[in-house]
């Protein structure tokens, strides 16, 4: 992990691409490419967020996203079973260089949910849920593989695909449980070469950084929870799989394996693909 910067470029202008967003009475989930970036289910409304989206942008082109819209929960903790009048989301597409020495980012996407004719009454009020799909362009100076070229996972056999997943994500549980930081960066060296390209970790300094910031978490005392109440998802047209709670209580989190401290729920990202030529459930993102 400590000579990863070697294999990162950098360029005259290293854009940062960043997601830009509210939302107000209503879940939502963000994917960039086909692959998920951010989801929120529970109650209440988000202030302004953002949220780095080089690591989905695998190439400069045209890059697509898709926002999906949830009912609310309400004030009771119950769900409410449709879209309301009041639910609203905003979102936009910007880059700036990383280092911020410019203050004017660029934006190059804007979505924001409409009203029904003539009223304040959100347009999908009383849809389960609520779908746009979108693009924009990109330019950025790298190139990375991701899910590319990845196996097409939608032609497999599911039942036996599942019990792959499960395995995957079974083994990849026993190396936090176990604390094993050495088999956890053979796990995730090919997704961290990626992410470092993509966000032009290019010194020695930045490597010891991210493997100090990973290795510390793997070591924290926690709790890593069992997994149970999940169902299959596969996601970039069945190039990425992951395994995702059901339950009520972490059905917003995008992997099922998930840690707790005293004093928090932590969610752990876990989704997987197959190389081409390689029939084993890689880490992808």
């Amino acid at each position: 992990m400590l000579d990863i910067y070697k294999q990162v470029r950098t360029y005259n202008y290293n854009p940062l691409y960043e997601v830009e967003f509210t939302s107000d009475t209503c879940g939502y989930e963000i994917l960039i490419n086909g692959v998920p970036l951010h989801r929120y289910l529970l109650a209440g409304s988000a202030n302004e967020q953002r949220i780095p989206i080089n690591d989905h942008i695998l190439t400069s082109g045209k890059q697509e996203i898709i926002i999906r819209l949830f009912p609310p929960q309400l004030s009771d903790q119950s769900w409410s079973p449709t879209l309301v009048d009041g639910s609203k989301f905003k979102i936009k597409v910007i880059h700036h260089a990383i280092d911020r020495s410019t203050d004017n980012p660029k934006q190059v996407f804007e979505f924001t949910s409409s009203n029904k004719p003539g009223t304040e009454k959100f347009v999908g009020s009383g849809q389960k849920v609520f779908e746009f799909k979108g693009s924009f362009a990109a330019i950025v100076p790298y190139q990375i593989e991701g899910w590319k070229n990845s196996k097409d996972l939608s032609k497999e056999n599911q039942d036996e695909l599942l019990k792959e997943a499960v395995a995957a994500y079974n083994e990849f549980r026993n190396v936090l449980i176990r604390k094993d930081v050495n088999a956890y960066a053979s796990l995730m060296y090919d997704k961290e070469v990626e992410l470092a390209k993509a966000f032009y970790w290019n010194t020695s300094a930045d490597s010891k950084e991210r493997w100090d910031e990973m290795s510390g978490t793997i070591r924290e005392k926690r709790d890593i929870l069992p997994i149970k109440e999940f169902k299959m998802v596969l996601y970039a047209g069945g190039k990425v799989l992951a395994l995702q709670p059901t339950s009520e209580m972490y059905k917003d989190y995008l992997s099922a394996i998930h840690a707790q401290t005293d004093d928090e729920d932590i969610q752990v990202s876990f989704l997987l693909h197959k190389k081409v030529g390689s029939n084993e459930l890689t880490p992808v993102r």
